[in-house]
């Protein structure tokens, strides 16, 4: 058995808020802030950053790893003018997943953890997930961010996939003034162990892994 942390550094969102129409945009980044390119927009509101952990060289050493903690370590949000509140969500799953169809839609991202409006394999999918609520911190005349709420999720499921899929996925609701909101560089730490198990529970996981990856291609 051994102890090991898997990190993946998330880059920095500014969402512009036009003026009049109030449409959001992923917007210009701060000087030496880059974005990194890795920002999607889906839909009206919905902003999504997809990176993968590739732990490849250790499943082929028929390892599999046990996730046992996760946390992140990030710098400030800002809401700027725009008097909005944003919902964000950092998550880890052993297969990807549909962001914008029935795991999360900007319809549902505050009514329901991910994967809880779909089927049982979503929960089991999730390995770790943390989300928070922000809203303007009315304390300070700098228009920081503050969390109102934060949410652990995850099954904590082992698993011995090649890779760990990450999503940060970030929605401003409800702007009422044109401006930038900003939502600066996360680190993700998983930690875990890395076990041997026994021939058959190692091939009936990766055959469970298989699956999961065959649901997410259905059409």
């Amino acid at each position: 058995m051994k102890e090991v942390v898997f990190q993946k550094d998330l880059p920095y969102l500014s969402i512009n808020v036009a003026p009049g129409t109030l449409a959001q945009t992923i917007g210009p980044a701060l000087v030496n802030t880059p974005m990194s390119g890795h920002w999607e927009k889906l839909g009206t509101d919905l902003f999504v950053c997809k990176e993968i952990i590739d732990i490849a060289g250790l499943t082929k050493m028929e390892l599999t790893f046990f996730p046992t903690s996760g946390d992140v370590q990030r710098s400030v949000v800002s809401m700027g003018p725009t008097d909005g509140y944003a919902d964000e969500w950092i998550l880890v799953t052993r297969s990807p997943f549909d962001v914008d169809g029935t795991h999360i839609t900007a319809a549902n991202m505050t009514l329901a953890l991910p994967g809880q409006l779909s089927n049982g394999d979503a929960f089991e999918n999730f390995i770790w997930g943390q989300g928070w609520t922000w809203t303007r911190n009315t304390s300070l005349l700098q228009n920081f961010a503050i969390a109102v709420n934060t949410t652990l999720l995850g099954s904590g499921e082992p698993t011995n996939g090649d890779k760990l899929y990450v999503y940060r996925i970030i929605r401003l609701n409800a702007p009422v003034n044109p401006g930038l909101a900003e939502f600066g560089s996360a680190r993700l730490l998983i930690a875990g162990q890395l076990r041997e198990e026994a021939e058959y529970q190692q091939l009936m996981r990766m055959r469970r892994t298989y699956e999961l990856q065959q649901s997410y291609d259905e059409d």
